[in-house]
């Protein structure tokens, strides 16, 4: 029985996630994540992060194509 629920549901699914997960939706929440994690090294009190997280998200915006949008 839960063979059969999960070959029906597992389509249903896969089609939800793809909608998801489309380009505007990965460039508008990826947006969002990295701004979260740039404003939370920048009001951090160490300044290591500074030297290196926030090269590394500016490096994954780019690689990732999730332009900063603020």
């Amino acid at each position: 029985m839960n063979d059969l629920i999960m070959k029906m549901a597992l389509p249903i699914i896969m089609g939800v996630v793809e909608e998801l997960l489309n380009k505007e939706n990965i460039q508008k929440y990826g947006d969002a994540l990295f701004d979260f994690i740039e404003e939370a090294v920048k009001n951090s009190k160490t300044t290591i992060d500074d030297i290196t997280v926030l090269p590394l998200v500016n490096a994954l915006r780019s690689s990732l194509d999730i332009p900063d949008n603020d």
